[in-house]
């Protein structure tokens, strides 16, 4: 246990490295911040650094095969995420919320609904703040509830997370780029289910399940496979009445009901939600086109949910930088549900390529914007129609982040909607 340590090696300046320190800090530890780029004591560890710590914690942008992380690893010595170290310091429960889509809403509505129940809850992990810092809070209490988003990065280490419940939304393809397979990515997120109490439930999503059956025999398994009947009781209003919603309601009703938990508080909560930032949310609607932003679409089980979830015509914009994934299976499932594609970025040639000989029409653009005004001009002259802004990959190649590009596309709309004018 951490109590026993003197001496960490903490890997990583980004926003988890330097929680972790913070709390190593507080614990009365002697921490040193490994970074490659040199905003930490040191920019190398090497074999020699071994013997001088007595534990290791890896941020979540350090993969299996880096050197550093195998050095640590081969060490046999206690390997941590900073997720994994801070659990060991939470006094309260723990729920954790994975899965390769809809994370960050499950534990929103989750976190939400559980201070409507009367509950002491707060977010943390992959949904922005770590768990070190919620640790060092005065949430840090017997009767609270951390609901944590946990990303397949940081679930590689679970050592030192112990779970109070489990939701693993669903699984697709995704983050390729670092896992050589589906099997290995599965793999990583699988970790999460030793993680759990004995009498902990777990809700698994039915592509979770379809991927390798095996994971029903984990004690306590709750599959969803549809809608909650809870659905039912949702306001009109609600964002969780239309899909993919409508199954994340559904996994969260799974986990409140195994819980014992009030339905009310669930059902008042979903009724009041607001999603985050750029998931499919209508920008506005003019000239018989309606304009949706699902930026935070960055894989290809994201896109083709939003591609479901709208009616034809659909003008979709799609490309950015990939992930790795079966492009050639995408694209087959994109020609059978929109009008139009307009492809930009790195990926678009590529892209471009699979999708011409599917009888679709496809325009390419190197710019994002160009890309945006081609499908706005194009959707006018076809009202009424969509246009969906849902890309399918990253947007490291010419954004900052997703949130940037899902700006970039709502001021490239409305500014077409001032200068449009009806003929």
């Amino acid at each position: 246990m951490a109590g026993a340590y003197e001496r960490v090696a903490i890997f990583g300046a980004g926003v988890s490295g330097q929680a972790a320190r913070r709390l190593a800090a507080a614990l009365g530890l002697d921490g040193c911040l490994f970074d490659e780029g040199g905003a930490g004591e040191a920019s190398e560890f090497l074999q020699d650094d071994l013997g001088g710590f007595d534990a290791f914690i890896f941020s979540p942008g350090f993969a299996l095969t880096h050197p550093w992380r195998m050095l640590a690893e081969g060490s046999g010595l206690p390997c941590y995420s900073e997720l994994g170290f801070a659990a060991l310091h939470w006094r309260g429960r723990l729920l954790g919320v994975t899965g390769t889509n809809g994370k960050t809403t499950i534990t929103s509505l989750l976190c939400d609904a559980l201070e409507s129940a009367g509950q002491i809850a707060v977010e943390a992990g992959n949904i922005g703040t770590p768990l070190s810092d919620v640790v060092l809070s005065d949430a840090n209490q017997a009767e609270a509830i951390a609901v944590c988003e946990i990303s397949s990065f940081q679930a590689e280490l679970p050592l030192g997370l112990q779970l109070d419940g489990l939701i693993w939304s669903n699984f697709a393809e995704d983050h390729l780029d670092r896992y050589d397979s589906m099997t290995e990515y599965f793999a990583a997120k699988a970790k999460l289910l030793s993680c759990l109490r004995a009498d902990a439930p777990s809700v698994l999503g039915a592509d979770v399940v379809a991927f390798d059956s095996r994971v029903v025999d984990i004690r306590n398994s709750i599959v969803v496979d549809g809608d909650s009947a809870l659905v039912e009781a949702l306001a009109p209003q609600s964002p969780f009445c239309i899909q993919p919603q409508r199954t994340n309601f559904a996994l969260v009703a799974a986990l409140w009901s195994a819980l014992d938990l009030p339905e009310g508080a669930l059902v008042d909560s979903a009724n009041v939600f607001q999603l985050a930032a750029h998931r499919l949310s209508q920008v506005a609607t003019w000239g018989g086109v309606s304009f949706w932003n699902d930026s935070k679409a960055t894989n290809f089980h994201a896109a083709l949910a939003a591609l479901d979830a709208l009616d034809a015509p659909i003008f979709w914009i799609g490309g950015g930088s990939g992930k790795g994934g079966d492009l050639d299976a995408f694209a087959q499932l994109v020609a059978s549900k929109v009008e139009a594609a307009f492809v930009y970025g790195v990926s678009a040639p590529s892209l471009a390529e699979v999708l011409c000989p599917l009888h679709v029409r496809v325009e390419v653009h190197s710019d994002f914007v160009e890309a945006v005004e081609a499908a706005v001009r194009a959707a006018l002259a076809n009202a009424p129609s969509v246009v969906l802004l849902s890309p399918g990959f990253a947007s490291f190649d010419q954004f900052p982040g997703y949130a940037a590009r899902g700006k970039s596309f709502i001021s490239t709309v409305l500014s077409l909607k001032d200068a449009h004018r009806p003929s």
